[in-house]
């Protein structure tokens, strides 16, 4: 059975994610900051069993330590939408997602297998988007994560 790790599982499609894998039979491993947003949502109810909580601020690479160990995919849906602590679109939608993708490459010496696919939810047209922050940020992700 595959792991798959949503980050930014507590959000609006991260808790969609969250959900269906769990329903598809999936180990789920949900990053967050806050675990109680999402064992208290409405759509991870049920058994928990398959469901497992690395509390972790994405922004801080220590926090992310192992995140990705024994996990198959990670699935990152990371990036401010009304984040009102100070945060920009390059601490978070960039380097917070260069971060995870760090932890996902370094799980690859783990003898408890590593991460074989790194999917990552942008924008959509976001290579048109890069006069704006938030774009600008995104689409220096995606090229990061295709460089890898």
């Amino acid at each position: 059975m595959k792991t798959v790790l949503v980050a930014g599982a507590t959000g609006y499609l991260g808790q969609y994610l969250v959900a269906e894998l769990l329903r598809q039979g999936y180990q789920v491993r949900a990053l967050v900051r806050h675990p109680q947003k999402l064992i208290q949502s409405d759509l991870v109810d049920g058994d928990h069993r398959r469901l497992t909580l690395h509390q972790a601020e994405i922004t801080n690479p220590q926090s992310l330590k192992q995140c990705c160990e024994g996990v198959d995919v990670v699935i990152s849906t990371v990036g401010i939408t009304r984040q009102k602590d100070g945060l920009t679109y390059e601490d978070v939608d960039y380097q917070g997602n260069l971060n995870l993708l760090r932890e996902a490459q370094a799980s690859q010496n783990n003898p408890l297998g590593g991460v074989k696919k790194f999917l990552y939810v942008s924008v959509f047209k976001g290579e048109q988007l890069q006069d704006i922050a938030i774009g600008r940020a995104k689409e220096q992700f995606v090229k990061e994560l295709k460089d890898s």
